[in-house]
């Protein structure tokens, strides 16, 4: 694994300042602006996440960024994964995902594979005129497929918060996205390795791809899957039992620090996925090690995760605006390309195509116990977002990232406006129940 640097390199090699002073200088301006952003989302009763691509953007081409800043790969998936992962699967509550865990299981599973290639077969052809047939092999469209696979409920859940929306309705859309987004980056790095397995590190960036048959990835898949699972169960289980034993918000926080971090570093060092281990982890302690914590604690520990949740979410949709500035991918004129444009539009066509095929069916067969218009908005709450952008700066420097990035932020920045702003609406249109399904106590 190469080191982990968020590098900023200068022309002056004069400078006293080094690469790790420049990294804390982007760090540090990056939260400001998240900052900024945030407190203005107030005001202005605007989605966060769109406002933070645009003001990503706003930065890139205002050039107030160290200059050769980039982001490594491994700093994206190591740093980055970890706590969003983490974060999420704390707050989700098994007694609820119980209820749900047909839906969510059916959305989650066979929706990533059903979505990965609806995107791969629209991406397809686009692909082979933009970069040449060599580019657009099954392995590779797929590998973006499964990138615009998960989904992102942040702008949804603050819209069932604001609307009081059932608890769970909210339990499925959290649940599908927990899910997804750990097979989603499994798959993800099964075909990462397949296509950059034999990569030739020059100014094209060709991937040359490995044969991987179905067989093969589906071993890997549950073998990578299933051990994630036991170390996530045996590291949380340790940290469930040093928990039950303390009476220290401070202490017991860090201890669920090193647990998010260490889990995904320990599975992956025995190439499995580390994704999964911290899911699996954070579900444990987020229903069992909380049980024996006091208040103080659970306050504590609720807010530290929201923060970084926060400052997470906030350097990624501000890491790809400045990203896109990079000349190595074409600067910001590389969206209003026309094969850029043209393989946007077409990935976001098939990722409603896709959602329609895996909710509705899910949705109608479970009639009898949702009302009406849950449907609806199970199916419009595919948003993109984060994960999505996490994994696109994960893949190696060359044409397919230059290709794949301005096509990824098109589809995020579409999906937040389009399904985000219009979600409200949708909620007020449709029917949602009645006072029995507002509460825990509804089927």
């Amino acid at each position: 694994m190469t080191p982990l640097l968020l590098a900023a390199e200068t022309a002056d090699t004069t400078s006293v300042h080094g690469p790790i002073a420049h990294g804390v200088e982007l760090a540090v301006l990056l939260l400001s602006v998240a900052a900024v952003v945030a407190v203005l989302t107030r005001f202005i009763k605007a989605p966060y996440t769109i406002a933070l691509v645009v003001a990503g953007l706003g930065l890139a081409l205002s050039g107030m960024t160290p200059h050769g800043a980039r982001i490594t790969q491994d700093l994206v998936l190591v740093l980055f994964l970890p706590p969003l992962l983490f974060q999420a699967g704390l707050h989700l509550r098994l007694e609820l995902l119980r209820k749900v865990w047909a839906p969510v299981l059916l959305m989650a599973l066979p929706g990533v594979v059903i979505t990965a290639f609806a995107v791969a077969a629209a991406v397809k052809p686009i692909l082979s005129g933009a970069l040449g047939p060599e580019f657009a092999t099954w392995p590779i469209v797929l590998l973006f497929g499964v990138v615009l696979a998960p989904t992102d409920p942040i702008s949804v859940m603050a819209t069932f918060k604001a609307v009081g929306a059932p608890d769970k309705l909210k339990a499925v859309v959290e649940g599908e996205s927990l899910f997804n987004d750990g097979t989603a980056v499994a798959i993800f790095a099964l075909f990462k390795t397949a296509v950059f397995a034999g990569v030739i590190t020059g100014a094209a960036g060709d991937a040359a791809t490995v044969d991987v048959t179905f067989i093969d990835a589906a071993v890997s898949f549950v073998t990578v899957t299933g051990v994630g699972t036991l170390i996530g169960l045996g590291l949380g289980f340790i940290a469930w039992l040093l928990l039950r034993h303390l009476d220290d918000h401070t202490l017991e926080t860090a201890i669920t620090i090193a647990l998010a971090w260490g889990s995904f570093v320990l599975a992956e060092k025995f190439h499995a996925s580390g994704v999964i281990a911290t899911v699996v982890a954070a579900l444990l302690i987020g229903n069992q090690g909380v049980l024996h914590m006091s208040d103080d604690t659970r306050r504590t520990l609720t807010g530290f995760w929201d923060s970084v949740d926060f400052v997470v979410n906030s350097i990624l949709f501000l890491l790809i605006g400045i990203e896109l500035a990079d000349p190595a991918i074409g600067g910001v004129k590389r969206l209003i390309e026309p094969d850029i444009l043209l393989a946007a539009g077409a990935s976001f066509a098939a990722l409603l195509a896709a959602r329609a095929i895996v909710s509705y069916p899910v949705s109608i067969a479970l009639k009898s116990h949702w009302p009406s218009g849950w449907k609806h908005v199970v199916f419009w709450s595919g948003l993109k977002g984060s994960l999505t952008l996490a994994l696109i700066l994960g893949l190696p420097d060359g044409e397919l990232r230059a290709f794949f990035a301005p096509v990824a932020f098109l589809v995020v920045l579409a999906s937040l406006i389009g399904q985000g702003l219009t979600m409200p609406l949708l909620m007020k249109r449709v029917n949602m129940g009645g006072p029995e399904w507002f509460s825990d106590d509804g089927h």
